[in-house]
């Protein structure tokens, strides 16, 4: 007699699983895997780009290009240089950036909504 196997998931399996999922955009004929960026990544732009950290509209531009996991199934690594961010810049091209920036202000919309549910 076989015995059944028992898979218990638990909350903080699914909390597991959707801190690693990644949402797929498609623009400009590009699929664009996007997945919020851990605390020390956001930390680390900060000298990637050097003085241009001080710039506020440069630094909103940047921050959501550091939600890019991968472009057309091909994992993309962080930017560790500026020069590796403006590769990535003109990868992405306008339509690629413009769908980052709508998904990254989404998840932010739901992050507001449900912190407003909480209160």
């Amino acid at each position: 007699m076989n015995k059944p196997t028992i898979s218990i998931e638990t909350v903080s399996d699914d909390i597991v699983k959707a801190a690693n999922a990644v949402a797929t955009v498609v623009a400009g004929g590009l699929r664009i895997g996007l997945k919020k960026p851990n605390v020390l990544r956001q930390y680390q732009i900060v000298e990637t780009v050097g003085a241009s950290a001080r710039n506020e509209v440069y630094m909103g531009m940047v921050m959501p290009l550091l939600w890019v996991t991968q472009i057309d199934g091909d994992d993309q690594p962080p930017p560790s240089t500026k020069r590796e961010l403006e590769a990535l810049i003109s990868r992405l091209g306008e339509d690629g950036i413009s769908a980052v920036m709508s998904h990254v202000a989404e998840q932010a919309g739901v992050a507001v909504s449900e912190a407003a549910v909480k209160n």
